[in-house]
């Protein structure tokens, strides 16, 4: 588990601490906050995949996994907090300002204490809201934002559009056991029958490389979805960084398509493309590289069976 994710987990077994009681209730003002549905639902268990060797997984969804999982865990990281806090009665609620406050939490061996923030702009219906940290035991202290949000106006409980921003940078600055740096952002819009967002990640590192890239997903609640991820690096071993942008798509079952494209860098104003797809036991059906030359399996077998190239980047 990683810091980040046990700190989390240690904020949720203390939010009862500090509460003051028989506060009111928050009048709404969390109830268009971003949850769960904007996780990226793909498909990720299938019994019969489990009997499969290693070589036999398709690395195209190895790969749309593990990006997905990758952002699912920043995005549910911020959800968790907004879940667990905001179950709980606020702390302090002005509704003449339609302004509430949750907190502050802190975990006895956590060196920051935690509160939220939402405010409702009734005249433009609006909302803001932000998590700031400051040191524990130290009420004179600055309060830091380290993830700040915004819901446009006419959200409901079912339908909404947003985004927030964590400050990974800030996190570790008050607390270095708080690894990552950088920042991720997210964009969202939840319909009534799927989701769709983006995200950005700006300098973000936990290890030794930085991280600049970008990603965007589309998926109906029923379980199909695409997503879109664009990233700079060294494809070609001559020292010059290329545009690499891969498409997604998958149906609720598990059987999908990856779409890759190659450009900029040492490839100049040409492209070299290739082409995955998988099938419900998230075996390798079809594969095809055109800088390689290669072609295998049959597309007929591709739950897709045309390519589709992000070539906007």
């Amino acid at each position: 588990m990683t810091r980040s994710s046990a700190s989390t987990l240690a904020l949720t077994m203390t939010l009862g601490l500090g509460l003051v009681a028989c506060v009111p209730q928050d009048a709404g003002l969390s109830s268009v906050l971003p949850d769960d549905r904007i996780l990226i639902n793909l498909p990720t268990d299938s019994a019969s995949a489990k009997d499969l060797s290693d070589e036999q997984w398709s690395p195209a969804y190895l790969f749309t996994a593990k990006v997905t999982d990758d952002v699912n865990s920043l995005i549910g990281g911020v959800l968790v907090l907004v879940d667990v806090i905001t179950d709980l009665p606020p702390s302090y609620v002005d509704g003449d300002t339609n302004h509430a406050l949750w907190g502050p939490y802190a975990d006895a061996l956590d060196p920051v204490e935690t509160s939220l923030f939402v405010q409702h702009d009734v005249e433009a219906d609006t909302y803001t809201w932000a998590f700031v940290q400051r040191p524990k035991n130290n009420p004179e202290a600055e309060q830091v934002t380290v993830i700040a949000g915004e819901v446009d106006a006419g959200a409901t409980e079912e339908v909404s559009a947003g985004r927030f921003a964590i400050d990974f940078t800030a996190m570790h600055e008050l607390d270095p056991n708080q690894t990552a740096t950088g920042v991720f952002y997210s964009e969202y819009d939840i319909g009534e029958d799927g989701v769709a967002a983006t995200a950005a990640f700006e300098a973000f590192a936990d290890g030794d490389e930085d991280i600049d890239a970008l990603y965007a997903y589309d998926q109906r609640f029923g379980g199909e979805g695409s997503m879109d991820l664009g990233w700079l690096a060294d494809a070609t071993g001559n020292g010059e960084e290329e545009l690499h942008v891969v498409r997604s798509r998958w149906l609720a079952d598990g059987q999908g398509r990856a779409d890759i494209i190659l450009t900029q860098g040492q490839l100049g104003d040409e492209a070299a493309t290739a082409s995955e797809c998988w099938n419900d036991q998230f075996a390798p059906v079809y594969r095809v590289h055109d800088w390689l030359g290669v072609e295998e399996g049959e597309v007929a077998e591709c739950a897709f069976a045309e390519p589709e190239y992000n070539e906007e980047g």
